[in-house]
């Protein structure tokens, strides 16, 4: 059995941390199994994959390509952000045709028996280029119904897939509205909870630095929603209330898409900071590879996004640490803790109530010696990466049998 995955880049986001667990869980249920896996962009991806034994190919997108999407028309005008698009779009055409004939030419060499796509890019490419005899699973990671364009376009090509995997109840109910044709299981994500967890080394610690410093954090790329902003503000006015030489806040991660307007630069952030007058209180890390040991470093982790969270798996990866983790509390992420018991919640977008939180957190140890404990808990229980290969086992012999009728729901 060959299965080939496809990935629209080679750096590593959240939607790559799912792809690689999704390969470890095959490799460990189905060891006799041939994983492929074929990436739009280079980047620390291959070498994570190869070292599960996966056969890694790269067929870099041009860049006019892998700079087209419309995640970057939000906060443009409606008709000056489309009209940019098209431009885009209509410049990259004759780089997307020959794209197409190469990428054809790859999967018809690697002959798989089942395609399974990571992203919006590859489910539109696959739909283009795939044998019709190969079948094709979509991962849903993202909410389709906020994106108009992607929408229209992926509700005329949604014939082309089998099946949809959405990561989460809300992330099923969005993609029911926008896919009707397609049917959707939900699988949760996982996490590897002997990685992620509250033994082991951590990274952030300084020689000159006090022992009982607070860090507090927010692990995320640089998109535009993660949050950086509304955490930066909420830092500031948490300073602004009650100056603490004890507190300090770090932003981990990087700008790693490619997507024009869709995520923000390091300078923009580092700017913002300064503006703010916290410059001395956020230390900005970059992107980390060994990302468990950051979340052991923290004694609160933040997550901030203003949108809602299809999952949020830097969620469930600080919980797996045993750390207390703040929740913008909307779409997917709600469905992950329950308030005040293994998670903190607050509403998206609010400076203020995240600023409250923190405080509440930084003012109440024993409050988060207790979340952290009931988080790993509940994480052992519902997203253990252990019990993930069964389920996507499941997946694949019901598409491969043709035994696909009907929207299921899995978890």
């Amino acid at each position: 059995m060959r299965i080939l995955f496809i990935n629209p880049i080679g750096d590593l986001g959240g939607a790559e941390r799912v792809l690689l667990a999704n390969l470890k869980a095959l490799r460990q249920v189905c060891p006799d199994w041939q994983l492929c896996l074929l990436l739009c962009g280079g980047g620390s991806l291959t070498a994570l994959a190869e070292e599960l034994g996966v056969e890694v190919k790269v067929l870099p997108l041009p860049d006019r390509l892998s700079q087209s999407g419309d995640s970057g028309l939000k906060g443009q005008g409606k008709l000056t952000g489309t009209i940019r698009l098209v431009l885009r779009l209509a410049i990259a055409l004759p780089a997307f045709f020959n794209y197409l004939i190469r990428l054809r030419q790859i999967l018809r060499a690697i002959d798989p028996n089942l395609i399974h796509s990571n992203g919006i890019k590859t489910h539109i490419l696959l739909s283009l280029a795939s044998p019709a005899n190969i079948p094709i699973i979509w991962h849903i990671h993202d909410y389709y119904g906020s994106r108009p364009l992607v929408a229209k376009l992926l509700s005329h090509l949604s014939g082309s897939a089998k099946l949809g995997i959405a990561i989460s109840k809300s992330v099923a109910t969005d993609a029911a509205a926008i896919l009707p044709r397609l049917p959707l299981a939900v699988v949760y994500n996982t996490v590897d909870c002997d990685r992620f967890s509250p033994a082991g080394t951590e990274s952030l610690s300084k020689p000159a630095e006090p022992p009982n410093l607070i860090r507090i954090g927010l692990v995320a790329t640089f998109a535009c929603w993660k949050g950086q902003t509304v955490f930066l503000a909420a830092a500031a006015q948490m300073m602004r209330k009650k100056p603490d030489p004890l507190v300090q806040f770090y932003v981990v991660g990087g700008p790693i898409y490619q997507t024009t307007g869709s995520q923000w630069s390091l300078t923009d952030l580092q700017t913002q900071a300064v503006q703010l007058g916290i410059q001395d209180k956020v230390d900005f890390l970059g992107f980390q590879t060994n990302v468990s040991q950051v979340y052991r470093g923290l004694e609160i982790v933040v997550h901030a996004s203003t949108q809602p969270e299809p999952f949020g798996l830097s969620i469930v990866e600080g919980m797996a640490c045993g750390k207390p983790v703040i929740v913008a509390q909307a779409g997917g992420a709600a469905e992950l803790f329950t308030h005040n018991y293994d998670a903190y919640g607050v509403p998206p977008g609010d400076a203020s109530a995240l600023a409250d939180a923190m405080q509440y957190l930084v003012d109440r140890p024993q409050a988060r010696q207790a979340i952290g404990f009931q988080a790993r808990q509940t994480v052992l229980k519902r997203f253990n990466s252990d019990r993930l290969g069964e389920p996507l086992l499941a997946i694949y012999q019901t598409i491969l049998s043709a035994r696909v009728k009907c929207s299921s729901i899995i978890n």
